[in-house]
């Protein structure tokens, strides 16, 4: 009883330490929690735990499977993906939301520039916090949104414009609306990101790596970057005319009939290329 008692009375210590931090350091940089009231700063310090890192630290790695999102209290962290930086975050920063929004694995690295201490809210914790102030969810959601959205129109610019002749000379606005649509996957070397005679309601637009085009089993091409397939579904609505397999580790976005649609129909160069390109391939 004693030993309980003495655990408890360490843990309503340390929440209340957490809940001075996060009035002091958090509240105002934090965007889905600006506005906070003592009761949701109360749940949220007795809902994470306080960790440390040193200089030079690893908090996760790409490509792992997460299950918590952070919050920097002290210090600056540095976020990669393939070796790319894709941002230096301080006091107040966000970081980790996907794995407890969407359940998704880590889509970057997170290393620790100094010294960082953090708080960490696991998916179930957060489901519960979020179940009671639903507004932090809300808001939580439109940042990752808004960070996937950045990253996309990033690659766009920087892997497809110069390799998809169908983007030349796209503008903002259509850059912008296909961010918002597109959906990145990723498939290992020899997986198969569309099968022969299968229905289908999706283009591909390769991100990075190679792919393989075969039909009755025979290989027709081969395309990196910038390249586009599965677009005659979505012109014909007729099953898929080949097999696409990944030669090498691939990374695509995906575009569904829906929004592919409502893009054509506001941006009708971008469909008269596309359809250009499908005529091509059928002759």
């Amino acid at each position: 009883m004693f030993k309980k008692l003495i655990t408890s009375m360490l843990n309503a210590k340390n929440t209340k330490a957490i809940e001075a931090q996060v009035k002091d350091k958090l509240l105002n940089r934090v965007p889905f929690l600006k506005g906070a009231d003592d009761s949701l700063i109360s749940d949220l310090a007795a809902a994470v735990d306080s960790l440390s890192f040193q200089e030079g630290d690893t908090i996760f790695n790409e490509g792992e499977q997460g299950d918590s999102l952070f919050l920097i209290v002290d210090g600056s962290v540095r976020v990669t993906s393939k070796g790319r930086l894709i941002a230096e975050l301080g006091v107040g920063g966000c970081f980790g939301e996907g794995a407890v929004i969407q359940g998704e694995v880590r889509g970057a690295t997170v290393l620790a520039l100094e010294p960082v201490t953090l708080l960490q809210l696991h998916r179930q914790s957060f489901a519960g916090l979020t179940e009671k102030y639903r507004k932090v969810r809300f808001r939580l959601r439109e940042l990752h949104e808004r960070r996937r959205a950045e990253d996309i129109e990033q690659s766009i610019e920087r892997n497809l414009l110069d390799n998809a002749p169908f983007l030349a000379g796209a503008g903002r606005d259509l850059i912008n609306e296909l961010a918002h649509y597109l959906q990145r996957k990723s498939y290992a070397s020899g997986e198969v990101l569309m099968q022969e005679g299968d229905e289908g309601s999706t283009l591909f637009l390769i991100e990075d790596g190679i792919i393989s085009i075969s039909k009755s089993g025979a290989t027709v091409a081969e395309l990196g970057p910038g390249a586009c397939v599965g677009e005659g579904v979505l012109f014909s609505r007729r099953a898929r005319s080949a097999t696409v397999t990944a030669l090498t580790e691939t990374s695509c976005f995906e575009l569904g009939r829906s929004p592919f649609n409502r893009i054509i129909s506001r941006y009708p160069v971008f469909g008269k290329r596309l359809r250009a390109i499908h005529a091509e391939r059928v002759e």
